[in-house]
């Protein structure tokens, strides 16, 4: 997936989690977002399949990161003096909490824009965090190691993604580990919860309210 030099329009929101305010630089709107993008694609490349990849959907705070990172912040045992692998992280807010709160973390994306916009919000709060551009469902994978804990946020949108989702959080896992994952409800949860305890992992979940909605967070461990 190529790069496209596109000048999105950000706006700031700021979180404060304990004593701790983190300043998260997002896209102002997506779908303005998705107009700029089609503006500087050539009509080739809007027809080829993998366009939709460039679409700028990780520049959005979305509920489910921000559910993530409130239940990071209210549990800490679980990411400090933990290494910590973050899949598909967007902007950066969860794996900014679990660095803040003492988890050694690496945050990954595979949208070629991520590292720019996680380079940022890492600067404007303050936080060191170190990224790798990485493909989770490439079977090739290496030199990315086990954690702790592994953890996603919103990566249930497709059919396909409930068993990818599963291998790819386990394969990534130390033994022992535990994996933590936040979900606005997708059609696709379902089949998730279901492909894990084929894996034998056992869940405890909780609802967290974000604004006017309410997500799920799964925290899985081996029975």
């Amino acid at each position: 997936m190529k790069s496209i030099n596109v000048n999105y329009k950000t706006l700031n929101h700021t979180r404060r989690l304990g004593e701790k305010v983190f300043v998260i630089e997002a896209i102002r709107s997506l779908d303005e977002a998705i107009d700029d993008l089609c503006e500087v694609l050539t009509q080739e490349e809007q027809r080829d399949p993998f366009a939709e990849d460039l679409c700028p959907y990780f520049g959005i705070l979305w509920p489910a990161g921000e559910a993530l990172s409130e239940y990071l912040n209210s549990n800490p045992k679980l990411v400090k003096n933990k290494s910590v692998l973050e899949l598909g992280c967007g902007l950066g807010y969860p794996s900014l909490v679990a660095t803040h709160l003492g988890g050694k973390v690496l945050a990954t994306d595979y949208h070629p824009d991520v590292e720019m916009y996680f380079k940022r919000n890492c600067r404007h709060s303050g936080i060191i965090c170190e990224y790798m551009r990485l493909n989770w469902r490439d079977d090739k994978i290496e030199n990315v190691g086990l954690y702790d804990l592994v953890m996603g946020s919103d990566v249930l949108y497709e059919n396909k993604h409930a068993r990818e989702v599963a291998r790819g959080l386990i394969r990534f896992l130390k033994p022992g580990g535990k994996i933590l994952l936040s979900d606005p409800g997708r059609n696709y949860l379902q089949p998730f919860l279901e492909a894990m305890k084929e894996e034998h992992f056992t869940e405890v979940s909780e609802l967290i309210p974000v604004g006017d909605k309410e997500v799920f967070v799964f925290l899985f461990s081996k029975d």
